[in-house]
């Protein structure tokens, strides 16, 4: 199955549908402050120490599901979805998530059919 691509020429990896077999999770941060961030909007945040120094709430080594991160949810008329797919799961138009070195894009329009 192919889930994604390469962009050679913006550096990052273009995930193309949110049902990856197992989450694809980017690491940005800086000298202290780290959030790892799946595809589908899993993750959590720390200062300093992954394991002890959580902000949000994750299960360490939590693999390979995706649970418990930080949800937006959108109700347009009445169709509830969210960008990141997880947990609503909405059919959607189209989705695009992009990992790039130091940055996290999601692009995933909702169907309209409710």
């Amino acid at each position: 199955m192919q889930y994604g691509h390469f962009d050679d020429l913006a550096r990052e990896y273009v995930i193309t549908r949110p049902d990856t077999p197992s989450p694809w999770i980017n690491y940005l941060g800086s000298e202290e402050f780290f959030t790892l961030m799946s595809n589908t909007s899993g993750g959590y945040s720390f200062y300093k120490d992954a394991r002890m120094l959580r902000i949000t709430r994750y299960r360490y080594n939590n693999v390979p599901t995706d649970a418990g991160g930080q949800y937006f949810y959108i109700n347009d008329g009445g169709s509830l979805w969210t960008p990141g797919w997880m947990p609503v799961k909405a059919k959607l138009d189209s989705y695009e998530c992009r990992h790039g070195l130091g940055y996290t894009t999601r692009r995933s329009p909702a169907s309209r059919t409710v």
